[in-house]
């Protein structure tokens, strides 16, 4: 009786947990298309860009391409040593009034650098606002105007977005949406945005990272978190310390990006997220992983448990009730899965059936990124070694 008791259990706090993520994501503010604030100060757009001959150009395209009517381009070429800088000089010809390319600092002793490229270009920007693009972006057109709108709306002084993920090999298909997932969970979405609330409960994404000039400066600007890999989440956090207002928005229709193209990079790239969020998210990572491997791992072996005691006891009173909770638990969590493949990854349904898989390749590369900054061999992004 007490295994029955105990699967009960387990499937009625699985689909409790599911219940909960669908209800959090949803409180989540979309970016409004056809918004526009009442007032459109300048903004000064800020893209490090290393080695993203393959990404720059689609970047530039869509930056230069707004809507809204106040705003400056600035690319740190940060020491590249593919076709970027030839791309950026063709850029910088056609697009003389709006566009500035200038050359990245020697990155200083200690630092990451894309926050010494940041910062670079923050003390170029003569804008009101600093919008931090990753050079991997494909900004749409309306990205500014529907930012600024929801700035202003929400009253606040730093904002990021989730945007649009293309996810084109399996690699990405497989491991990507369950980062994202894991993300959400390790740092649970704002309940709302007073400036009471707790700084440690702050996520923010660097891919797209709208801040007031005067707020930035305030806290040093990226010199704040120089040697910080989540720079984004971390910097956020000082800034919530400070008493600013920070937010977060979906902008699937505004922002498109493909971060990685193999499972090399896959693996390279969230190594190094894995690593430093260990230490920036604490006892949370833990729980998000023993979470997430609760819901997407247990179902199917609760599933088949019970399924075999039907098999073995058919007229058992307790067993049939107990396999109906497990199958409900098994298809809350597909369901919520391929509503995720199909909303944020434009993916079909049955794609629901890899997140496991996804969980499992996520989990070693968790491993393997901790384990070579605990032996002191660091990971390895840009060409950079990061310890």
């Amino acid at each position: 009786m007490l295994p029955f008791i105990l699967a009960a259990c387990l499937g009625g706090f699985i689909i409790l947990l599911i219940v909960r993520d669908a209800l959090r994501v949803r409180r989540l503010p979309a970016l409004d298309d056809d918004a526009m604030p009442q007032a459109t100060p300048c903004i000064s757009i800020v893209i490090p860009a290393r080695n993203e001959e393959a990404n720059i150009a689609r970047c530039l395209d869509g930056a230069l391409d707004q809507r809204y009517p106040s705003y400056e381009v600035i690319v740190v070429d940060d020491g590249s040593t593919d076709a970027t800088p030839r791309i950026l000089r063709e850029y910088a010809a056609r697009f003389a009034e709006r566009l500035r390319v200038i050359s990245g600092r020697p990155l200083p002793r200690g630092w990451v650098g894309k926050c010494n490229a940041c910062l670079h270009g923050a003390h170029h920007a003569r804008g009101e606002w600093l919008l931090f693009l990753d050079a991997d972006t494909a900004p749409q057109p309306a990205l500014l105007g529907a930012l600024m709108a929801f700035v202003e709306h929400s009253r606040l002084d730093v904002a990021s977005v989730l945007p649009f993920n293309e996810l084109v090999t399996w690699s990405e298909r497989l491991v990507l949406p369950v980062f994202y997932q894991f993300a959400l969970t390790a740092f649970p979405l704002q309940k709302n945005l007073s400036v009471e609330a707790p700084a440690n409960n702050v996520i923010a994404n660097g891919q797209c990272l709208i801040v007031r000039s005067s707020a930035y400066w305030s806290v040093g600007g990226h010199e704040t978190v120089k040697d910080k890999v989540l720079e984004d989440i971390e910097f956020a956090q000082a800034l919530r310390r400070a008493g600013y207002r920070v937010g977060l928005a979906t902008a699937f229709g505004q922002l498109r990006v493909r971060m990685y193209h193999d499972l090399g990079e896959v693996a390279q790239g969230l190594g190094k997220h894995a690593a430093a969020g260990r230490r920036a998210s604490g006892w949370r990572a833990f729980w998000a992983v023993l979470r997430m491997s609760l819901t997407l791992l247990a179902p199917w072996p609760l599933l088949a448990f019970c399924l075999a005691q039907v098999i073995a006891q058919p007229d058992a009173p307790y067993v049939w009730p107990v396999l109906v909770i497990a199958a409900l638990a098994a298809l809350a969590v597909l369901g919520f899965w391929a509503v995720r493949y199909r909303r944020w990854y434009a993916l079909p349904d049955w794609t629901a059936l890899l997140a496991p898989a996804g969980w499992l390749i996520y989990l070693s590369i968790v491993v393997r990124g901790t384990l070579l900054v605990f032996f002191k061999r660091g990971v390895t992004w840009k060409e950079r070694v990061y310890q």
